[in-house]
């Protein structure tokens, strides 16, 4: 059987040859990192591993300009991996689960937004909230201590349409 590969005529296919090599310098004005003293490459749209110097790395030449394409090895053995981009980057997945083991953070220079159907938080030890203004706003609430409840504030206001009510063995009112 005899196949043939055709391509509409607005397609144009390209040979690109794959070079590897290190990085050896990167230009912060050019935003361009320079390939064993000889290429300078900028990082193709897909590769968010932020490269460092010393790494190994494959890199391509298509009409003229080089690209970072993979990472191979990276120059220290434990060095972390940093995940950039200058685009925004949105993941879309039936699931998506992040495990650390020994710490996780969730950090935004500005809003951080966690929504959901359900919310469940949790805290093995200790959990320390801290923040200039807080606003709940909820159906019902409901908040169990086991042992010792404390609320302390220059002025609190406690108000109800209907009923207060204060149960204990011994209530002290001032």
């Amino acid at each position: 059987m005899n196949a043939k590969l055709t391509f509409s005529h607005h397609i144009q296919p390209q040979l690109s040859t794959v070079f590897t090599g290190e990085i050896t310098g990167y230009d912060s004005k050019r935003q361009s990192w320079q390939l064993d003293h000889e290429y300078d490459a900028s990082c193709a749209a897909s590769l968010l591993v932020k490269p460092e110097v010393g790494d190994k790395v494959c890199f391509i030449e298509l009409d003229g300009r080089y690209y970072l394409v993979h990472l191979l090895t990276r120059s220290q053995k434990n060095q972390e991996l940093v995940l950039e981009s200058s685009k925004k980057v949105h993941w879309i997945a039936p699931r998506l689960r992040f495990t650390a083991f020994e710490q996780l953070e969730l950090i935004s220079l500005n809003k951080l937004a966690l929504t959901g159907k359900d919310y469940l938080m949790s805290a093995a030890s200790t959990m320390v909230v801290h923040a200039e203004h807080m606003i709940q706003q909820l159906g019902q609430y409901s908040l169990t201590a086991k042992g010792l409840l404390k609320q302390s504030a220059k002025h609190q206001v406690i108000t109800a349409k209907k009923d207060v009510r204060i149960d204990g063995e011994r209530i002290n009112m001032g």
